[in-house]
């Protein structure tokens, strides 16, 4: 058992450790744009915002975003995407069980929690839900390259999490107002907000995606699997 936490945990560091080639040149151009303005990030919010890519990397580990074309969805005429593939029958596979449903909602209920709790924008429901949406939507589309099926009930569970995850958030907003204060990115005057500063959780998507796409799976998954043989 133990065993089995310790290699979980060196696994998902291994998860972030992959998004740092994308983190890094981010934080330096953001520290440097946001000096510009007169504004300084907190030392809470630089470790929230850790904290909330390496839950992104966990999502996108769980659900299985390596793309490769052994599935043949890539051809020299375009992509042949198997009709079996893609299911956009709402519930369709709710009478083998709800578990998976209850799952997908679970695992988004900490996106629509911590986006308002980091940037005060998404106290605004539509806003935390469209992320929701478009962050589901990706890695759905992603696993048309892995084998998975792309699902319409992943992508509204998943929404229903982020939804879930921003109604608790709003309950316990009092409570919560001090750390707040502490983690979120302060507003400002709208227009001097540079573009790296104003759209900083989807800059932490976009790194977390790519962190696992093109660093995790092609190199590090491999590496450490290599060693845990030996």
């Amino acid at each position: 058992m133990i065993i089995t936490i310790l290699r979980f945990i060196i696994v998902s560091i291994t998860w972030f450790i992959s998004t740092l080639p994308f983190l890094i040149p981010y934080h330096i151009l953001l520290t440097s744009q946001s000096k510009k303005i007169g504004y300084k990030l907190s030392i809470e919010h630089i470790a929230i915002v850790y904290i909330f890519v390496y839950y992104l990397t966990g999502v996108l580990s769980f659900t299985g975003i390596f793309v490769h074309n052994s599935f043949g969805i890539i051809t020299p005429t375009g992509l042949n995407i198997p009709p079996d593939e893609i299911n956009l029958i709402p519930f369709r596979w709710i009478t083998e069980g709800v578990r998976p449903y209850i799952e997908n909602i679970l695992l988004f209920i900490p996106l629509g929690f911590m986006l308002p709790c980091i940037w005060k924008k998404y106290e605004v429901l539509w806003k935390t839900a469209l992320s929701g949406i478009t962050f589901s939507l990706i890695i759905e589309l992603s696993q048309l390259f892995s084998g998975r099926v792309t699902d319409i009930d992943d992508l509204l569970m998943n929404t229903l999490g982020a939804l879930i995850g921003w109604v608790i958030f709003r309950l316990l907003k009092e409570h919560l107002s001090k750390l707040q204060d502490k983690v979120s990115a302060q507003s400002t005057n709208i227009e001097k907000i540079p573009l790296l500063l104003r759209e900083e959780a989807c800059f932490y998507m976009a790194s977390a995606f790519a962190g696992m796409l093109f660093v995790y799976y092609p190199f590090l998954r491999s590496l450490f699997n290599l060693q845990i043989i030996r």
